[in-house]
């Protein structure tokens, strides 16, 4: 009876223990998946922290992943050797599994880092157009995203020549300026553009291999022309009045100034006033034209000279005015009678010996 009792006391003891060992051998696993959770969230922050390259330096972040690697480890170690003495094979197995996961934690941040990578790349066309007018600012746009520490370009293709990189500018001409938006635009600027300016520029990446986008720039130059003859004569006392016309042009001018000679002409005096005439259609149907004239009244013979209507956006344009007296103009007026006479003779006189050799090679 007693050994009875003795071997069922010793069997309630061995269970007794058993059980606690297996409540441990649980609690453990418990604490370990918690340690493995913390230790993956700690390099998942790591991974963003080095795909973002600004929170911390790489060695910073590589000191960082071979800490919580060892811990995870050292811990896995720790429970797997305290699972062996126990003698609980389901511990050891996942205290194993555990371990074997850690070891491959620095792997996965490693592929973590590298897919958070993301090259340069340009948006919106590979060619693209812009057209400006002569004498105007041109805005060549490239719009790079995700930039990094890479460097931007401009190259003006005809020559080769790098124009600027970044915000520093390699050209001697001061017209040329890179300006960096906050929209992730790079935009070249060409101040007052000129005829020559017009062609190819491309956006440049210094990636591997690079990345690019050309621009075409097209420049408009406005024609520019003073309606009638060269050269006018006018009868002195006369009103004169000389138009410039500006045609072609993508933009009206906003002033037409008037020259006479080397002085300029004020807008309104007493003897001389201007008129401005924007976006008058043509008669071909092509575009607007602007019109500026100049009004002279009465004019003197010290009128006479050289007159230039300067617009404010395209190429001037001159004529010559000749103001002559009553007497001047009368023998002017005989003179050109005259001779318009003469001319009017001699071509009877050749008419007439026309038909009279006609007539006797008949007979």
């Amino acid at each position: 009876m007693r050994s009875w009792k003795s071997r069922s006391r010793s069997k309630m003891q061995t269970l007794e223990t058993r059980t606690r060992l297996l409540q441990g051998a649980q609690l453990t696993q418990l604490l370990l998946g918690a340690i493995l959770c913390l230790t993956i969230a700690s390099h998942t922050q790591t991974s963003a922290e080095a795909a973002g390259g600004r929170a911390s330096g790489p060695g910073a972040d590589r000191t960082s992943e071979r800490a919580g690697t060892s811990a995870a480890s050292a811990s896995a170690a720790s429970t797997a050797i305290s699972s062996e003495e126990s003698g609980d094979p389901s511990s050891a197995t996942a205290f194993s599994s555990l371990a074997q996961v850690s070891s491959l934690l620095p792997e996965a941040s490693a592929l973590s880092a590298t897919s958070g990578l993301v090259e340069p790349y340009l948006d919106g066309y590979a060619t693209s157009n812009v057209t400006t007018q002569i004498g105007t600012h041109a805005y060549l746009p490239c719009r790079v995203k995700q930039l990094g520490n890479k460097s931007v370009s401009w190259i003006r293709l005809r020559d080769g020549h790098i124009l600027t990189v970044d915000r520093a500018v390699f050209i001697a001409d001061q017209r040329f300026l890179a300006i960096k938006q906050p929209d992730k635009y790079w935009t070249l600027q060409i101040k007052y553009v000129q005829a020559r300016d017009a062609g190819s520029y491309e956006c440049q990446v210094s990636t591997e291999p690079k990345v690019s986008a050309r621009v075409q720039l097209q420049v408009v130059v406005p024609r520019t022309e003073i309606l009638g003859e060269p050269d006018r004569y006018v009868k002195a006392g006369s009103n004169v009045v000389l138009r410039c016309i500006v045609r072609g042009a993508l933009e009206p001018p906003t002033f037409i100034m008037w020259y006479h000679g080397a002085e300029q002409l004020a807008a309104d005096s007493r003897r001389h006033r201007t008129q401005l005439d924007p976006n008058l259609p043509e008669a071909s149907g092509e575009g607007q034209s602007t019109i500026g004239s100049l009004i002279i009244e009465s004019a003197k013979k010290r009128d006479t000279g050289n007159y230039t209507c300067s617009p404010s956006n395209s190429p001037s344009a001159t004529v010559t005015l000749n103001i002559i007296n009553g007497e001047s103009s009368a023998s002017a007026v005989t003179s050109s009678a005259a001779t318009t006479r003469a001319y009017a003779l001699s071509i009877l006189a050749l008419l007439l010996s026309v038909i009279l050799i006609g007539v006797g090679h008949r007979t």
